[in-house]
């Protein structure tokens, strides 16, 4: 079973929460991210990524000048009990209720906390030096868990009440916060994840905590708690996980038809007259020159590997290295990756601009296939999930200062 923790937390007191929250560049452009940073004196982007272009270490000092000017103006606040916090995102019709806690890192080493992707040595560790550098926490690991009643029941006992923060952010995403410091539903909620609850599984933050298992695992410092980290947990029904979709440069040397004649051995090809979004596993569009397909495979073979049935790895076995010479979709620059949040008039923009390219679109990845991933101990391909909506940095920091 799973431990949970209440906490201490920093969070917004004397302004505004949607004015201090980083704005995720998965949903805004560079130049609207100065916009946002210039017009909100007080945010966390100056903390996660301060001004620019200044030396690394000035860039630190930056950051950690920043945190404590908006501590010591009471921009922010910690709390001087325990809480937990409800959490519940409402984004495109879709709404999740959730909670904010600590967890455990032994969680993580003993694989109870579970990941579904590859973590990169150096983006961990930039991770950590900036976590370390204001000895703060300001984005939770983004966590799922099996469906459970007697949790959603508690939680639902929250949702009644007036929230202590109520704000649209930058992504038209409604969040609605409840700080919950009552002993009862502290102690049911505990409770309920360390006897029914075995594991969480990483939605989002995969260097995040590697790069708090990292700090625990340095212990210079006695003056840091070493042994939490925050999350922001979710039921699994309630999840969302969207499509991410990719644009391929160009098909590789070879001809339209000739193209189309060599994946229609693996593929059932029929055009479209209208931008073709999959209805189920197996299923692709694709719009090349101003023409939607759609793709259904064929399954000629049995596929052995539980990995290479996933739509993301039968795209890329079948059409990417076979036909377009793609050997590693992470770093090829010949790929682009565009998350279904976008529509499928952002892949059409983005072939229109290049008349070789070509786009495709993919059912999204089901969470019980990230859940049977994870515990397999396998891992996802690069960019096949794309969790939408997500909780937000800096609504509620963790200080990991004793």
């Amino acid at each position: 079973m799973v431990e949970i923790k209440p906490f201490k937390g920093t969070r917004p007191f004397n302004e505004e929460a949607k004015a201090l929250i980083a704005p995720s560049t998965d949903h805004l452009s560079i130049e609207n991210i100065e916009i946002f940073r210039k017009n909100n004196y007080w945010n966390y982007l100056k903390i996660l990524n301060p001004v620019g272009q200044l030396k690394e270490s000035d860039t630190l000092l930056e950051a950690k000048l920043h945190f404590n000017e908006m501590k010591e103006n009471d921009v922010i606040k910690k709390d001087i009990d325990d809480h937990y916090y409800v959490y519940q995102i409402e984004f495109k019709g879709h709404t999740q209720t959730g909670f904010l806690s600590l967890a455990n890192i032994e969680d993580f080493t003993n694989e109870k906390i579970k990941a579904h992707e590859k973590i990169y040595e150096i983006r961990m560790r930039e991770r950590a030096e900036q976590m370390l550098n204001i000895k703060t926490q300001i984005g939770p690991i983004y966590v799922i868990f099996k469906e459970n009643n007697d949790i959603t029941n508690l939680l639902n006992s929250i949702i009644n009440k007036n929230p202590d923060y109520d704000f649209e952010s930058f992504d038209k995403s409604v969040h609605k916060l409840w700080c919950v410091s009552n002993k009862e539903f502290i102690l049911k909620l505990s409770s309920f994840f360390s006897k029914q609850i075995d594991n969480f599984y990483i939605a989002d933050g995969h260097h995040r905590m590697g790069a708090m298992k990292l700090i625990g695992e340095l212990k210079y410092n006695k003056n840091i708690n070493q042994n939490n980290f925050m999350i922001a947990a979710f039921s699994s029904s309630e999840a969302k996980i969207f499509d991410y979709n990719r644009v391929v440069k160009d098909l590789n040397g070879l001809s339209k038809k000739k193209f189309l004649e060599l994946i229609s051995q693996n593929f059932e090809i029929n055009e479209e007259d209208k931008a073709f979004k999959p209805i189920k596993n197996k299923q692709f569009g694709m719009y090349h020159e101003n023409k939607w397909y759609s793709l259904e495979y064929k399954e000629l073979l049995k596929i052995d590997s539980f990995i290479d049935t996933l739509d993301i790895n039968i795209l890329n076995n079948y059409i990417f290295k076979k036909y377009l010479n793609i050997k590693d979709v992470n770093n090829d620059e010949r790929i682009r990756f565009i998350a279904g949040c976008h529509g499928l008039g952002a892949l059409e923009k983005k072939v229109n601009e290049n008349k070789d390219s070509v786009a495709f679109s993919i059912f999204p990845s089901n969470i019980s296939d990230v859940m049977k991933v994870a515990d397999n101990k396998l891992t996802m391909p690069p960019k096949s999930t794309w969790f939408d909506p997500k909780p937000l940095d800096g609504l509620v920091v963790y200080e990991f200062e004793k």
